[in-house]
């Protein structure tokens, strides 16, 4: 169990972290499509919402799956090893690297914290199950009787098959269904004395539409989504999108089957008003007010006309040019080294076999004091452990730099024997003490252990270029989209038309408000009484045409405006395709260079085994000397 824990633990950190990228750009690509979809049906853009979130979903299991199918049956950790051009930037590589490994070392608390806000969510999620089950079994009055025959009326409009049971709460303001094999609508009590018995209609069937298209099956998916992914801001994004175009999709369908859409639109603004003061409900609720009212008022009205969405479009693709540059900044630095020998990623080094009393073990004496070592002149190689005892050693040869495993900590007292000595020379500590080996023999055979390394080292640093190169154009297409989206800010003629037509849908509210009253003061009026209260209706609907003429101007103005934004936006599209294009190659050179890190970490850690035996061999012969230490 432990072993799969440890195995299991550090995959599922990097996969959670590898999603913050994954997401940005599964984001992006949403946000663009559901731009150049805005005019289009709802279920298009329902779908697309839809299809981004279950690439969410996709995203980390299958980066789960990737990490398990290239790690096969090793059972070798892996660690960081790195290359620096000269002493002076020793310091700085080896912060990236340690950075590096205090990630690795995180990996745990990120997938605790992780669990932890799951279990949570997923536990909120429950109580939401548990509420809604108590509000289904509240007992009935015999009001519920009549509604109920309502309700079966409406719903064999629908075509369903299942019948469809009505509950009258008290713990709501607006009506919403539930469940999936036995569905559930919910009517507050409260709206019985507020609305006339049409607009109430109006609201069953569009909760009737939710039941016909098993929304609410949709919707505990798509909860579970959020849990799991709870840390990503595009998972909140997507679901929003789906459940503002999940709101149209059901007025859509309810009004083609059983209302009108001005009673549907009535209805809803009606509704507004009763929701001021309401408290929340769970997500799982498939609610009458939800979405943006306002919207789908307006879609009822008039419909195919919608203010351009594209304002979050802008963000995400900052945000996912940030994450791209990111992941391929820590590819180069974790897989690819600067020129001379580079040293790939390998595995821990077995622990030296302690060295027998016996052995003619040079004594501790220091070494002769010298001068400051002068900077390094030729690339070295630096290879970290975690330095809780491991072994550390350093291959050095003239000329050509040095290969180092163990702590930063010792790369001073390595330059000091290596500005002493002239010549290539086996670097190593054992306890407190440092020592050398100049034998030449024992020197060209550790160097002949790390030969294969060497090799694709050098592959790596050329697939590093690449990977580079191609980076440098992301960044260029990021800085591009930037600019373009600097100047696609929506303009003051938008802006006005925008508050103007709040200030107009507040107007028609509010003579929606009037005509329902009128219509409730209708059903018990005498022949006298009727005659007036219609011409009143008469009045008000003359005034909601007045003003539903001067909403459409106002829409005019924003489809104008939001057509010469469209225009605008046409290159950041193109840039977009670009995008998508440029990350192409950095896939497939990252997948490169996993398959070279494999045979990487197999070759150094055979060479690491070969060299401590070496030592351990040279040790025994008195071929070790004292390291000359710096004053």
């Amino acid at each position: 169990m432990n072993e799969t824990l440890e195995l299991l633990v550090p995959v599922l950190g990097r996969a959670l972290l590898n999603f913050l990228w994954q997401g940005a750009l599964i984001g992006v690509i949403a946000a663009l499509l559901l731009q150049a979809t805005r005019h289009a049906r709802p279920q298009l853009r329902y779908a697309i919402a839809c299809l981004a979130l279950l690439a969410c979903a996709v995203a980390p299991v299958a980066d789960v799956a990737r990490q398990f199918a290239v790690s096969g049956s090793e059972d070798t950790a892996p660690v960081m090893v790195a290359s620096i051009a000269a002493f002076a930037p020793v310091i700085s590589q080896a912060a990236a690297n340690t950075t590096a490994w205090r990630i690795d070392d995180a990996l745990p608390w990120i997938v605790a914290l992780w669990a932890i806000g799951a279990c949570v969510l997923s536990l909120r999620m429950a109580m939401g199950v548990w509420w809604i089950q108590r509000l289904c079994a509240s007992p009935q009055c015999d009001t519920q009787r009549s509604w109920q025959a309502r309700l079966d009326a409406i719903a064999g409009h629908f075509g369903l098959r299942r019948r469809v049971t009505l509950r009258l709460v008290d713990a709501l303001a607006t009506p919403a269904s539930v469940g999936w094999w036995r569905p559930v609508v919910l009517l507050p009590t409260a709206l019985l004395t507020r609305m006339p018995v049409d607009l109430i209609e109006a609201l069953l069937a569009h909760e009737l539409a939710h039941i016909r298209r098993h929304d609410y099956l949709v919707n505990l998916l798509q909860g579970a989504v959020e849990a799991m992914l709870f840390y990503h801001p595009v998972t909140w994004w997507l679901s929003r999108q789906i459940r503002i175009e999940r709101e149209h999709i059901a007025d859509r369908m309810a009004v083609e089957v059983a209302v009108e859409p001005r009673r549907l639109a009535f209805a809803l603004s009606e509704l507004s008003g009763c929701m001021a003061s309401a408290a929340p409900m769970p997500s799982l609720v498939l609610a009458a007010n939800g979405g943006r009212l306002m919207s789908r008022i307006e879609q009822l009205i008039r419909p195919g006309i919608r203010r351009s969405s594209g304002r979050i479009a802008f963000p995400l693709i900052g945000f996912a040019t940030a994450c791209l540059a990111f992941y391929a900044h820590a590819q180069i630095n974790s897989k690819t080294a600067p020129p001379a020998s580079p040293v790939a990623a390998v595995s821990s080094a077995p622990a030296v076999a302690p060295v027998a009393s016996t052995l003619p073990v040079p004594a501790a004496a220091p070494g002769p004091v010298l001068a400051q070592a002068p900077v390094a002149r030729a690339g070295n190689h630096m290879r970290m452990h975690d330095g809780h005892g491991g072994a550390s050693f350093a291959l050095v040869r003239k000329g050509a730099g040095y290969t180092m495993t163990g702590s930063s900590d010792d790369t001073d007292d390595i330059e000091a024997a290596r500005s002493n000595i002239d010549g290539d020379f086996v670097w190593f500590r054992k306890g407190d003490q440092a020592y050398v080996i100049d034998d030449p023999a024992t020197v060209s055979r550790a160097a002949a252990a790390w030969a294969e390394t060497d090799k694709l080292g050098t592959r790596m640093e050329a697939l590093g270029s690449q990977m580079e190169v191609h980076g440098k154009k992301m960044e260029a297409l990021g800085r591009q989209m930037e600019q373009l989206s600097a100047g696609n800010a929506e303009s003051a003629a938008m802006k006005a038309a925008g508050v103007r037509m709040e200030g107009l849908g507040r107007q028609q509210e509010q003579l929606a408000s009037k005509q329902a009253k009128l219509a409730l003061a209708m059903i018990d009026a005498d022949e006298a009484r009727k005659e007036q209260l219609s011409r009143e209706m008469e009045q008000l609907s003359a005034q909601q045409e007045a003003l539903s003429g001067q909403m459409e101007a106002q829409s005019r103005i924003v489809e104008a405006e939001g057509s010469r934004i469209e225009q605008r936006m046409q290159p950041m599209e193109a840039l977009g395709r670009q995008m998508d294009e440029a990350g192409k190659p950095m896939e497939a050179l990252g997948e490169q260079m996993d398959v070279l890190g494999e045979q990487m970490d197999k070759l150094s850690t055979q060479a690491e085994r070969e060299t401590l035996s070496l030592i351990d061999e040279a040790m025994t012969k008195g071929l070790a000397k004292p390291a000359p230490v710096r004053r």
